[in-house]
């Protein structure tokens, strides 16, 4: 995927936090350009209560929730999302866990759904989203 250019302060503030040495990063950011092949096992997380059945319904939920922000923002998206867990009756954790494995196909990241989605831009989180649910079906 090919952008004009990544939000280099949010990315380095979440890496900032996440990494002990400079060789860590390629690994935890290769996501942001490519989508790599994963397995639909990531998307079972016995803490955040998912696995692929829940993970499909939350896509389910959270794409058109999404494709309705119109202000992409970390706000925005962290207030949309919070307020389809809390409709849906699921813990925040139960929503975001699907939605951060979908965006960047990795169990690690340097961020979490919400930051995640903000940095790779509306169109391209959409679009792994759709892949994401493509795989659970």
């Amino acid at each position: 995927m090919k952008r004009e250019s990544l939000p280099a302060a949010e990315i380095s503030a979440l890496l900032q936090a996440r990494c002990e040495r400079l060789t860590e990063i390629p690994e935890k950011v290769a996501f942001l350009d490519t989508l790599s092949e994963y397995s639909v096992d990531l998307f079972t997380n016995k803490k955040s209560k998912t696995n692929p059945e829940v993970s499909k319904a939350m896509l389910e939920a959270a794409i058109p929730m999404l494709e309705g922000v119109a202000d992409w923002t970390q706000d925005a998206i962290h207030g949309g999302l919070v307020a389809l867990a809390e409709k849906l009756e699921v813990k925040n954790a139960t929503l975001m866990w699907p939605v951060r494995i979908a965006a960047a196909g990795q169990a690690v990241t340097p961020g979490g759904a919400v930051e995640i989605c903000r940095i790779l831009g509306k169109d391209e989180t959409l679009r792994r989203l759709r892949l994401g649910l493509d795989k659970l079906s």
